[in-house]
This record gives structure tokens, sequence and C-alpha cells, in this order.
């Protein structure tokens, strides 16, 4: 059984890193095909869905190092994903402060299909973020409400920090 969970732990942190250079990719290739420059209204979107998306490749690798040696706890690893998680909300808060900018002092860039493309990113970094910090996003188990893994270890975390 460990062999089967610490293989299927690897598929998911390379997994997760690929999505993220994935992700790079066709944010870049996206501008190059449209012939506009890479600029924040793509950038801030989807830097924070890499960002994001990295953070669970990261917390995979630590479950993964948690089974290769259960006697080294990693003790530094929940409070971490604590500040990780408050970080990604005031990330979040980046992007409509930039297109709030830019609808009042320039509004002819704020209506680009470059903006579409960027709220598509945001739409799905948030789903990400809800995916990864709250209750698990699968087709199966939407009405459920599943919590996941790292929310369940957050819990008990902040719970353990305030005894």
């Amino acid at each position: 059984m460990t062999e089967k969970t610490k293989k299927e732990l690897n598929r998911l942190y390379m997994s997760e890193l690929l999505t993220a250079l994935v992700c790079g990719m066709l944010m870049y290739l996206l501008t190059d095909s449209t012939g506009q420059p890479l600029d924040l209204r793509l950038l801030i979107p989807g830097g924070v869905l890499i960002f994001i998306i990295l953070q669970s490749a990261g917390y995979w690798y630590y479950r993964y190092q948690l089974l290769e040696d259960p006697r080294n706890p990693m003790d530094w690893v929940m409070p971490v994903f604590s500040m990780l998680k408050k970080l990604d909300l005031a990330l979040f808060a980046l992007y409509p402060l930039y297109l709030l900018y830019l609808l009042i002092f320039q509004p002819d860039a704020f209506f680009m299909t470059m903006n579409i493309f960027g709220l598509i990113l945001y739409a799905f970094s948030m789903i990400e973020y809800y995916n990864y910090y709250y209750f698990s996003v699968q087709i199966g188990t939407i009405k459920k409400k599943v919590p996941s893994e790292l929310s369940l270890e957050l819990s008990h975390y902040e719970k353990t920090k305030l005894i």
C-alpha cells in the first residue's frame, strides 16, 4: 500500500509541476499569437495561478516526503502553508485593483481581448485556491463538499497551535 501511495503522490506533485509549466507556456504563446506584449493583464492572474499550482505541488511533495521518512515530521511546513493561504488572498486583490486602475485611467486599454483571458485565468486561480485550501473540486464531489487534504491538515495545525 505504501509503495502505491508513494507512486500516486509522486504522480500528483509531478503533474502539478508540469501543469505550472504548461500554464506559463500557454500564457507566453497566447501573447505571441495575438501579437500583444506580455503585460500585467495576463501576468497578474497567470502568476497567481502558477503560484497556487506550485503550492499544490509543494504540498504533494511534502506528503511524499512524509512517507519516505516518517521520522522527520517537518513541523515547519504547515505554518508555511498557513501563511501562503493568507498571501494568496492578498494576491487575489491585485488583479481587480489593476482592472480598476485601467478602467479609470486607461479605459482604452481596459477593453482588450487580453482582459478576457486574464479574467479566465483569474477565475481558474480562484477555483484552484478553493480546491486546495477548502474543498476538493471534482466532478463527482461538487455537491458533497469534501474537504481537501490540505484543508484538513491546516485546520488540525491551527487547532493544535492554539492549544
